[in-house]
Parts: structure tokens; sequence; C-alpha cells
């Protein structure tokens, strides 16, 4: 684990898989986005994911040293910045509304 917490920037595209326990049940939850924040250092760090599902972007925080993470699996490298990306997706969302 410690070696893809020094891996971890914004921007790249993650597989997180996560532990759920629903009484006596336990099921693996994945959940698959990009970096858009890295915060902290050592056992204090957290990452925020966002994830776009029907059109509707879902941002969750992880602690990454959190017992309930099972795996953290990096899928792919952007060289551009996630947020950076994010508001240029807005912005051409908002132009192409008001040229409607």
């Amino acid at each position: 684990m410690e070696d893809t917490t020094q891996m971890l920037r914004e921007g790249k595209l993650l597989k997180i898989t996560q532990k759920i326990i629903e009484g006596k049940r336990e099921r693996s939850v994945p959940f698959t986005g990009r970096i858009i924040k890295v915060k902290g250092k050592g056992s204090n760090m957290t990452i925020t994911v966002r994830q776009t599902l029907e059109g509707i972007e879902v941002d969750r925080i992880f602690p990454i040293l959190s017992p309930t993470i099972i795996g953290i699996q990096i899928i792919e490298e952007t060289k551009q910045a996630a947020k950076r990306a994010s508001k240029k997706d807005a912005k051409k969302a908002s132009r192409a509304k008001k040229r409607k």
C-alpha cells in the first residue's frame, strides 16, 4: 500500500475497492474515478475521487490507510490535472447552453 500512496497524483484514474459490512453480510464495492485532490501525508493522507454516473458527478473522500479499503488500482495516468480538465468541460457545457 505504501508504494501506491507515493504514486497517487491528481489526474490519475483509479479503481478503489472498499469493503462494506451490512449486518452479518460483507461485500466489496468498486469506485472508479479520477483523483481531483490529494491531501495530507503519511497516515493522515486522503484523496478525493470524482466519478461521473449518468451525467452526475459524484465526489468521495477516501482515507488511504482506512481498514475498509481492500485495494487501490491505478488504471490510467494523465498529463493534465483533473481539476483543470473538469473546469474546461464545465465551461464548454455552459457555452453550449448559451448558444442554444
